[in-house]
């Protein structure tokens, strides 16, 4: 009986973390929108304006909150890290995550919302394996207590782990796998309710294959892995140059808003996550000048690398493949094959590197281009981390030659 009770306990919470996940990414549209059309809409300002009334006001809140709260939230690779060393998150500190994820995704940061949604997720999913601890091995549990949302950290450390709830780890995964199910079932529910414009989904397109396009891919796939590696390389310099600027969290974030609203007066992709810019952005792409693209890539990176380093965290995802884009939009201008398998080709080796996971970037890039473009994807960002593998095989040949 209490093992049916804690699947049917499981099974509604599963559904209550899809629906609090999905509504989350709904919210954060809600409120970029209102701040930025809504909100300050009715101001007596020019347009180009705009970003200085709400960038630097904005930068200024960050930075206390950074100084009071920390950095967050935290990144997916922060989240996997401690998962992997502790086998858990600290999901109690939820709330900073929320708060500052959603002030600067709403000041127009050049960030994505998969960080914060990551830690609030993988937060509450944390959170209930402990419940289902307190559930198996307590003698007094009832349904009336199913609101008790309060997790007593002594309570936890006398209890086993979450794997002794199961016989092998089969069955924990079968268990987990029904649970992520559930949950996807719950955020679908929400964003057929609640539709919003989103890039994810199954795409088709006429290709036309001819073989004379073997002989062009080589380009955009040596232009995208270079800007992959650019794309790491700015984020390593944007934090190392920010832990050596030894000011306050307040001015670095202040100082972020107003840098990001003089770039507006440059592009105003250097705004948000570009999630929702890239659809109507690759309409018109072919019509900018490849230098300008160029521009717009080089300032999307800088405005997500060094925003990020200088207390503006969120997820990076969304904005490099925007950067991609427009790098494989500026070399499409230049071959004799079809642009949006120029542009497939450039994003699938520049994610690959970036990610430094071909596998996850063919998956994240199939539901995002034209199904039909499925084997160039893969074959691309499998290609792209494969140079990238010699790529370091090669200059740690070159230092150990020269300095050993």
């Amino acid at each position: 009986m209490k093992k049916l009770n804690i699947f049917y306990y499981a099974t509604i919470w599963s559904f209550i973390i899809g629906i609090c996940c999905a509504t989350y990414l709904n919210l954060i549209n809600f409120i970029i929108n209102f701040v930025w059309h809504v909100l300050f809409d009715k101001l007596p300002v020019p347009s180009q304006a705009l970003p200085f009334f709400i960038c630097i006001p904005f930068g200024f809140i960050i930075g206390i909150l950074i100084k009071r709260l920390g950095s967050y939230p935290l990144t997916i690779e922060e989240v996997l890290m401690s998962v992997k060393q502790e086998g858990k998150i600290n999901y109690h500190n939820w709330w900073k995550s929320l708060t500052l994820g959603l002030i600067s995704l709403a000041a127009g940061g050049s960030i994505g919302p998969e960080a914060s949604t990551t830690v609030l997720g993988s937060g509450m999913v944390n959170w209930l394996g402990d419940r289902l601890r307190l559930i198996a091995y307590s003698s007094d549990w009832k349904w009336n207590h199913f609101w008790d949302t309060i997790v007593s950290k002594k309570q936890l450390k006398k209890l086993p782990k979450f794997s002794s709830l199961f016989k092998s780890k089969l069955h924990q995964k079968v268990f987990c796998l029904i649970m992520v199910m559930i949950g996807v079932v719950g955020a679908a529910i929400v964003f057929k309710l609640f539709p919003e414009e989103g890039l994810f989904g199954i795409h088709h397109r006429h290709i036309l294959w001819q073989w004379r396009y073997s002989m062009y891919v080589i380009s955009p796939l040596i232009v995208g892995w270079s800007f992959g590696m650019f794309f790491l390389w700015s984020e390593k310099w944007s934090d190392y140059f920010a832990e050596k600027i030894t000011i306050s969290p307040i001015i670095k974030a202040t100082i972020w808003g107003i840098v990001l609203a003089l770039l507006t007066l440059i592009t105003g992709y250097a705004l948000y996550s570009g999630e929702f810019q890239i659809v109507p952005f690759v309409h018109q792409a072919l019509q900018i000048s490849p230098l300008f693209l160029l521009v717009i890539a080089v300032i999307k990176t800088l405005s997500t690398n060094i925003g990020f380093s200088l207390g503006w965290r969120g997820g990076k995802i969304f904005p490099s493949i925007f950067a991609s884009v427009a790098v494989g939009a500026a070399i499409a201008q230049f071959l004799p094959i079809m642009p949006v398998m120029c542009v497939a080709i450039t994003v699938s080796a520049s994610i690959a590197v970036i990610l430094g996971k071909p596998l996850l970037t063919a998956i994240l890039l199939i539901l995002l281009l034209p199904i039909e473009l499925a084997p160039v994807i893969l074959v691309s960002a499998y290609l792209a981390a494969c140079l990238t593998k010699v790529s370091y095989s090669f200059r740690q040949k070159i230092i150990r030659e020269v300095f050993l």
